[in-house]
């Protein structure tokens, strides 16, 4: 009888090991990109199955920047670094029974080059505006075939509008990666709103049939809000309640959607739009200006009469020339035209040096763009 005990316990033993859950397994692998230039942010999934949750994700790599995000940690951002040549991400996978699995993406880092002629040779580009919402996201472009182009180091979108905007905003929703892009074709008081689908006009009420539309960004704190900045005032539209309101009368050239405020460069001074106070926060004839994170402050960046200013004083460095645009790239140079300083110096992008450029854009992706006065779109 004991015999027969202990053989049925040997059994049951050996049937429960039987069914012992495995190692995770891959379910999803994926790389935006394994040839990559210095500075460029790329993004990485590595998903599992397993039947002993939860799993723990570890990601490493032999140089860069990784970035995972807190709510989908089996993915990551990675910049690339400044040095090229061979680097390994790799990710390990861990479930509750401490089973493991791992995995390595193999990238290539090239020395940056410039490129040139985005579009189709001839083509002249109007204006630029950055995608705001990807991490690995590119531009849009107005061309003058009537185009608004979406381009990225893997993309160049033609959209099915026939517009050429001077001064263009977009807006992607992350959620729902429905995109918005506001454009001006006309002195005027009409701006053309565009979704994947549908074309609408907004007419400024309280613009004069004058002016012209210098600037437009989204409010970020009530993403509601459009501004409006013309030659002669700044406005404002809420579309809850389809009401155009102004907001100061000033020749307004520039707004930057900062970290806390949207803010304004006017012929008067910089302004901090926070529906309160209209008087400027620094003074001067402001022809652009670049609001921008330094940790729980707000650093301004501004062009004053032909100068770099920074939190309303002249810069101490300036580069050769200095344009009426700036912006900052995702590993923190700042840029105006085609320099760029990096915290001890200014640089010249290699091949521009005789060439004038009008407008840069840093993009999320870790790509510079470029554009110079005859419309040739440049990517660094």
């Amino acid at each position: 009888m004991k015999k027969i005990l202990f053989a049925c316990i040997v059994l049951v033993m050996i049937l429960g090991l039987g069914c012992t859950a495995s190692d995770p397994e891959l379910s999803e692998v994926s790389i935006s990109s394994d040839n990559v230039v210095p500075g460029q942010r790329i993004f990485a999934v590595l998903n599992s199955l397993t039947d002993n949750p939860p799993m723990t994700y570890q990601w490493t790599a032999t140089g860069g920047v990784l970035d995972v995000p807190e709510f989908t940690p089996y993915s990551t951002f990675w910049i690339a670094p400044e040095t090229p040549g061979s680097y390994a991400i790799t990710c390990v996978v861990t479930d509750k029974e401490k089973n493991h699995l791992t995995h390595t993406f193999n990238v290539k880092v090239r020395a940056k080059t410039l490129e040139q002629n985005l579009v189709s040779v001839g083509l002249e580009v109007i204006t630029l505006t950055k995608e705001t919402e990807y991490k690995t996201g590119g531009i849009w472009a107005s061309v003058r075939d009537n185009k608004i182009r979406f381009i990225t180091s893997k993309s160049n979108t033609e959209s099915v509008w026939g517009y050429n905007f001077f001064t263009m905003l977009n807006r992607t929703n992350a959620s729902t990666l429905v995109f918005t892009i506001w454009g001006v074709e006309t002195p005027g008081n009409n701006i053309i709103e565009l979704t994947a689908s549908s074309a609408s006009t907004l007419v400024c009420s309280t613009c004069l049939n004058i002016d012209t539309i210098e600037a437009l960004a989204i409010d970020v704190n009530d993403l509601t809000t459009l501004w409006v900045g013309t030659d002669s005032a700044l406005n404002y539209y809420n579309p809850t309640s389809n009401t155009w309101n102004n907001y100061f009368y000033a020749q307004v050239n520039d707004l930057s959607e900062g970290p806390d405020y949207v803010y304004a460069a006017t012929n008067t001074g910089v302004y901090k739009l926070n529906y309160g106070n209209k008087e400027p926060i620094y003074g001067g004839d402001t022809c652009a200006v670049l609001a921008v994170s330094n940790g729980s402050a707000t650093e301004v960046w501004s062009v004053v009469q032909g100068a770099i200013q920074k939190d309303g004083k002249q810069f101490g460095t300036q580069p050769p020339v200095v344009i009426c645009s700036l912006d900052k790239d995702i590993i923190g140079n700042i840029w105006c035209g085609k320099y760029w300083w990096d915290g001890r110096l200014w640089h010249e992008v290699p091949g521009l040096e005789s060439v004038t450029i009008v407008k840069v854009v840093a993009s999320l992706e870790g790509l510079t763009y470029l554009l110079s006065d005859s419309g040739v779109l440049y990517r660094w």
